[in-house]
């Protein structure tokens, strides 16, 4: 295939799945595509987006809903061998694995591996199946298997450069934080504001963050802390927290203490007007 053939190949796809609510589009041109029914255990969960798993909750209440309700919309699969990989409805399928379903409604369709990636990302891109770490394995395996650049990147997930530079950073997280993005006990901010520290900061700062149940702007403020050099004052500082200051922030002409409230503020001030 020429060079020319690829780009337009390529801007034919870019084109088609940086449009809003493609999926959408091609559910309804599907709606005219007869279905078939395939044993349940002859499908494999997507490979690109198999780390990203649902809450119990999620699989436990769409598995009651396909009890009662039936499938709307039959799962999205491609064939690979004697089997099955599952691209679009990914919470159906779980769900209906936890209701005990044998055989499901889907859709057979010879997919490249390259479309498969952009059919995920602009189902994810709408808020439809996904999550941002879903995003992030993506892009990834769109920048790492077919080259795709931040920019080309942004466009289809109509992110900005520097979201996708950040959402793509994700994957660097320790895995027990990053799973904890993928189960919504951290959010995409709070992750974020992690990324600039070491991988053991990362994990005792996440720690923090779910004990003391801080916001993203209290997870931005403890990140600055993490940065400032303590080195020349470790004792003292260490005794100014002893004493009741929440942190402490030490500039080159100023000396900060913080507390978590103004009663905690007080008795620090009353125990250091005892000490003069």
């Amino acid at each position: 295939m020429s060079n020319e053939n690829v780009s337009s190949s390529l801007s034919e796809l870019i084109n088609r799945f940086s449009q809003d609510d493609v999926i959408l589009q091609m559910e309804k041109e599907y709606q005219n595509v007869s279905s078939v029914t395939i044993p349940l255990d002859l499908i494999d969960d997507n490979s690109y987006v198999k780390n990203v798993v649902f809450t119990k909750k999620i699989i436990n209440l769409l598995g009651i809903s396909l009890k009662e309700k039936g499938f709307f919309n039959p799962l999205f699969v491609r064939p690979k061998g004697d089997r099955y990989e599952l691209i679009l409805g990914r919470k159906r399928f779980f769900g209906a694995k936890k209701a005990g379903f044998n055989e499901v409604p889907v859709i057979v369709k010879e997919v490249s591996d390259e479309e498969t990636l952009l059919m995920l990302l602009a189902d994810t891109r709408d808020e439809r199946e996904g999550n941002i770490v879903e995003m992030a394995y993506i892009c990834q395996a769109l920048t790492s298997k077919f080259h795709y650049s931040q920019t080309t990147l942004a466009k289809l997930s109509h992110q900005s450069r520097s979201q996708v530079t950040n959402i793509m950073r994700l994957l660097t997280l320790p895995d027990k934080v990053l799973k904890q993005v993928v189960m919504g006990d951290l959010s995409y901010g709070h992750a974020r504001a992690l990324l600039s520290l070491n991988q053991s900061e990362i994990l005792e700062a996440a720690i923090t963050i779910k004990d003391k149940k801080l916001s993203v702007r209290e997870t931005e403020a403890m990140v600055k802390r993490y940065h400032y050099d303590y080195s020349e004052y470790e004792e003292e500082v260490e005794l100014i927290r002893k004493s009741g200051a929440n942190d402490v922030k030490i500039k080159t002409s100023s000396v900060t203490f913080e507390f978590s409230t103004s009663l905690e503020k007080e008795e620090f001030i009353k125990r250091f007007k005892k000490r003069f």
